[in-house]
């Protein structure tokens, strides 16, 4: 498996679903500049979400705070001008994010301990 990768960043652009003759689907977003590392050039980066991944990215729009989880993958391809070499950042996941960083994703409540399964009989305590 590619190593992940993380970044986090505002969002400048959400594309539509693009389906190829094949049954490919895919979707783009564009990701700026975080909002507290502001830059005299802004660095935007396309990011690819591929397949059942396209819906992840619906319900986010322009100008949220996310953190995506993304792999390089790279091809090479031979074509009528020769050999050419194609790299993608494939995301895999993407969170929206609150101005302090947090996910706004609901944390799992932890299961609470079954206590009488283990209490055994109050006989048995040794005080």
């Amino acid at each position: 498996m590619s190593q992940l990768f993380d970044y986090t960043g505002v969002v400048e652009e959400v594309g539509q679903v693009m389906t190829f003759g094949s049954g490919f689907t895919k979707r783009e977003v564009v990701i700026g500049n975080d909002v507290d590392s502001p830059s005299k050039y802004p660095n935007p980066v396309k990011f690819t979400f591929k397949k059942d991944n396209c819906s992840l990215l619906d319900g986010i729009s322009k100008g949220q705070r996310v953190k995506l989880r993304f792999a390089i993958d790279g091809r090479r391809w031979e074509g009528p001008k020769g050999v050419q070499h194609f790299v993608d950042l494939t995301a895999l996941k993407i969170e929206v994010l609150n101005a302090d960083g947090s996910s706004t994703e609901p944390v799992p409540a932890p299961a609470e301990p079954d206590f009488a399964a283990d209490a055994g009989d109050i006989d048995d305590m040794p005080f």
